[in-house]
């Protein structure tokens, strides 16, 4: 891994422990309840039943110094390798947490996004301006009030987005 990726990636993993902390305070939303049927109920003592939607999580952690509310998806190498997005359009994670840090160096907000409704909705696949990295990738931009207007976010703790 080369020295960049790995200091990102270092810095990323200290803010593992709210990662977890905000992905099981939305635990709800993973998870699908539902009345029993009477012969359940009647046979089985089952009054509801619990499903877990559960899925693979994708995360990313923006810096203190990121201002825009949006979510950013690498879309394109120079290197011809595969991206972020290649990969979220091929099914890969179920969800997605998006997080933006805060002023104490803590993620200060965050969105958590259904990747199932992006793909059904075919937002990946929208025509975005590439936003220039200049280190050999391209960026697309989804701003989060987008997001929101779509039914795409499943939570969210952002100033820009009315509770």
């Amino acid at each position: 891994m080369r020295q960049p990726v790995r200091s990102d990636w270092d810095w990323a993993n200290q803010l593992n422990p709210q990662v977890v902390s905000i992905l099981k305070a939305n635990a709800m939303h993973l998870l699908d309840v539902r009345i029993a049927d009477a012969e359940a109920d009647l046979k089985r003592a089952t009054d509801f039943v619990v499903t877990v939607i559960g899925g693979d999580v994708a995360v990313r952690i923006r810096r203190q110094r990121c201002t825009f509310r949006d979510w950013t998806v690498r879309a394109r190498r120079d290197t011809g390798a595969d991206t972020e997005l290649a990969k979220l359009q091929a099914g890969y994670a179920r969800w997605y947490l998006y997080c933006w840090q805060g002023a104490t160096g803590s993620i200060g907000e965050w969105i958590l996004i259904d990747l199932d409704e992006v793909r059904r909705q075919g937002i990946l696949a929208e025509p975005r301006r590439l936003i220039d990295n200049y280190d050999g990738t391209y960026f697309v931009a989804i701003p989060a009030t987008e997001l929101c207007a779509r039914g795409l976010l499943v939570a969210h703790a952002v100033s820009v987005i009315a509770a």
